[in-house]
């Protein structure tokens, strides 16, 4: 029994000789990478209850990060002040568990819609300065909130812009098809760290009012251009793959473009494009640490900040493994997610996953 439960295992983990020498390379090379790690980060650390004089170089000093995870999750935000970043987040929480209802879950656009009415909920409850709120200025804002806000602006304005930009790269218009391919390969074609310099400095040049907007907005406008090119590419790819047949049916049947566009093409195109769009949400949340160079202090930025503190050199491996951890944890719960749903689109067609 033994016996035929291992070969039967080892087919299904190494069903090859290069699948099974990459599976003992593997392995070989966690058991020589583990045990340090494991030594330094658990067995001789000194844990995050304990006293920060109880720290010395052979462990890890989880007191630091213990000591400096208010500035980690949100800057500089006022502690009388940061219930409002916790409501935001039950009510994203919320949305979130709304999304296993099949009523709301079939519904993509009122879920789309809902998504940014939260965010903008969110923008005002964290800025202040309506309903007898204190304001709270942008330059306070950090941590883990800061990257959060981010990437969920980015994520949910550029899934319909994407959508927009794919659609207009297939008109018949020139002018519009021109406009729309220009603008994707534009975009595509420079590093992100660029269109955030361009969103920063030349943005203000370009609005007819005085003042213009904060530095914060500015790099919510960069994030989003950046996104919705990527995404564009994304669903057109996914609006190619669909046969010329579904648009001649939906046509035969009476349906306008447009419904036949919202009631057949585009909910395949989300179940085919949904892959590559996940790898796009997984890509901005991790590129938002690049708002640092420009002045925004996500949770690397105040990881940098922490480190630089006189009291805590020397520690500077405790905060960085924190903060790969939170980023591993979020992208890997993403993962996981879009699995799920890939499953549950796939329901009723030959190949679920």
């Amino acid at each position: 029994m033994a016996a035929a439960l291992a070969v039967a295992l080892r087919r299904r983990v190494a069903p090859d000789r290069i699948s099974l020498l990459v599976l003992l390379l593997g392995v070989l090379a966690l058991a020589l990478a583990l045990p340090p790690v494991i030594r330094w980060a658990v067995l001789e650390a000194t844990l995050p209850w304990e006293a920060p004089a109880a720290c010395d170089r052979r462990g890890a000093c989880w007191p630091f990060v213990a000591e400096r995870l208010p500035q980690f999750l949100y800057g500089y935000y006022p502690a009388p002040e940061r219930w409002r970043l916790h409501l935001v987040g039950a009510l994203l929480m919320g949305w979130a568990m709304l999304l296993a209802v099949p009523w709301l879950r079939r519904r993509i656009f009122l879920a789309g819609a809902s998504l940014a009415a939260l965010i903008g909920a969110g923008y005002a409850l964290a800025a202040g300065g309506v309903a007898g709120l204190p304001r709270v200025e942008a330059g306070l804002w950090g941590g883990m909130f800061v990257t959060l806000l981010l990437s969920l602006t980015a994520m949910a304005a550029s899934l319909p812009a994407g959508i927009a930009l794919a659609l207009a790269r297939q008109a018949k218009s020139p002018v519009l098809r021109g406009l729309a391919g220009a603008f994707v390969e534009i975009v595509r074609g420079v590093p992100l760290l660029a269109i955030l310099f361009l969103a920063v400095v030349l943005l203000p040049l370009f609005l007819p009012w005085d003042g213009g907007i904060g530095l914060f907005a500015r790099v919510v406008v960069g994030l989003c251009l950046y996104a919705s090119a990527y995404m564009a590419e994304a669903v057109r790819g996914a609006l190619q793959s669909i046969p010329p047949g579904q648009g001649e049916a939906a046509a035969a049947l009476g349906l306008g473009y447009w419904r036949s566009m919202r009631l057949i093409v585009l909910p395949q195109v989300a179940r085919r494009a949904l892959p590559n769009i996940i790898n796009i949400f997984i890509q901005i949340l991790k590129d938002t640490t690049l708002v640092l160079i420009v002045g925004v202090y996500d949770l690397l930025g105040m990881v940098h900040l922490a480190v630089s503190d006189p009291k805590w050199m020397g520690h500077a491996a405790e905060a960085f493994a924190f903060a790969g951890g939170v980023y591993f944890t979020i992208c890997f719960a993403i993962s996981r997610l879009s699995r799920r749903i890939e499953r549950i689109l796939g329901q009723g067609e030959g190949n679920p996953a």
